[in-house]
């Protein structure tokens, strides 16, 4: 059980890791165009090469949405950045803790280590698909999201089972009760 859990957990720390570095990218990606395409413009013109027809197209449609863009949807698309970038950084803290906790599962180690980081772990996924499912507006969860939290959430259940039988291996017995006296 112990290594089916540290097993589960790792596969979850992968999943997680390449999951909060895409938000975490996206996040600043949504939150840095304006950025991003000034510099774009800037280095065509410092190269000397003249932007096509189509660059030029596609950065008059982005400068028109961006002077057409209210501030309400401006604050609305700045907050879904920063939401992206902590969800993001997040998972990425929770793959590190995952593999941490597979490591005290086989080391047979830091039973309380192993409880954080399984509670971590069903906290961030159950977590994760609560929100999604309420954020969804009722379109319910992808078969993806579902896919990929079933490893975080039933290696965090059997990372549970395996402290508890971790911590009664290494339980100390209790004294053994006195000898009875010979019956004659």
């Amino acid at each position: 059980m112990r290594v089916a859990a540290g097993v589960l957990l790792i596969i979850a720390a992968v999943f997680d890791f390449f999951g909060g570095l895409f938000y975490f990218g996206g996040g600043v990606m949504v939150g840095s165009m304006d950025k991003l395409a000034a510099m774009a413009e800037e280095q065509q013109k410092k190269q000397g090469k003249e932007m096509t027809e189509e660059q030029k197209q596609q950065f008059e449609q982005y400068h028109e949405a961006q002077r057409n863009m209210k501030p309400e949807d401006r604050a609305k698309m700045d907050t879904a950045a920063r939401i992206a970038k902590a969800y993001g950084l997040l998972l990425v803290v929770m793959s590190g803790i995952s593999i941490a906790g597979a490591v005290c599962l086989f080391r047979r180690r830091s039973v309380k280590f192993i409880v954080g980081a399984s509670v971590a772990s069903l906290v961030v996924e159950v977590g994760s698909c609560v929100v999604l499912a309420v954020l969804g507006g009722g379109a319910g969860l992808g078969a993806t999201k579902i896919f990929f939290s079933v490893f975080g959430i039933t290696g965090g259940i059997l990372g549970l089972l395996g402290a508890r039988q971790i911590a009664i291996a290494n339980a100390v017995p209790a004294d053994m009760p006195p000898l009875l006296a010979p019956q004659t």
